[in-house]
């Protein structure tokens, strides 16, 4: 038995690349396979999405249309305070300063293996915007496939849904200055 099972899983390879397929097809059905279905890079329009919200309520970034307005995209872990960053009031004074004038939408991922404690961390980070849990986990799939690939996320999107803005790491002085001289252009 041991035999046979050991010759099974030695002709796996040998199965696998005599498919018909060369090394380069076998590549471009893999990048289409993981192709992020918003797309938040600089001047692109990223589809409309919409997803329910940690709070039980439902997103949708239709309802945004023709407005400016916020994502921000983070780790999950970063919903706890670090010994060098705390996230969680940064975006918090974002916004406090801005929230009144743009609509905020947070984006947490990650790898969840415990759904209460990752509740918990919802529950205990005191956010003040709306969030949508995106992480993933053994029986949790991600809700949203995005192209961010460096986090944390400051995204601003215009009025024509196109990308104007996408910070990455800590600090969002940049987001809160274009922020701050759209208001002085009375573009909120």
């Amino acid at each position: 038995m041991k035999k046979i099972t050991f010759l099974l899983f030695a002709s796996i390879p040998f199965f696998l690349n005599c498919n018909g397929q060369d090394k380069e097809e076998r590549s471009k059905q893999f990048i289409a396979a993981n192709k992020a279905d918003i797309d938040f890079n600089i001047g692109s329009s990223p589809k409309y999405f919409s997803a329910k919200t940690v709070d039980g309520s439902k997103f949708s970034s239709e309802v945004n249309k023709g407005k400016y307005w916020i994502v921000f995209v983070y780790p999950i872990d970063h919903l706890k305070k670090s010994e060098n960053y705390d996230m969680v009031a940064e975006l918090n004074e974002t916004y406090q300063r801005f929230g009144n004038k743009f609509p905020i939408i947070g984006i947490a991922e990650g790898f969840s293996e415990d759904e209460r404690e990752t509740q918990k961390l919802f529950k205990e980070s005191k956010l003040r915007f709306k969030q949508i849990d995106n992480t993933e986990g053994v029986n949790k799939e991600i809700k949203l496939k995005e192209n961010v690939v460096c986090t944390p996320a400051k995204i601003l999107i215009g009025p024509d849904g196109k990308v104007i803005l996408n910070g990455c790491g800590g600090k969002t002085k940049s987001l809160d200055d274009e922020l701050e001289r759209l208001i002085k252009q009375n573009k909120q």
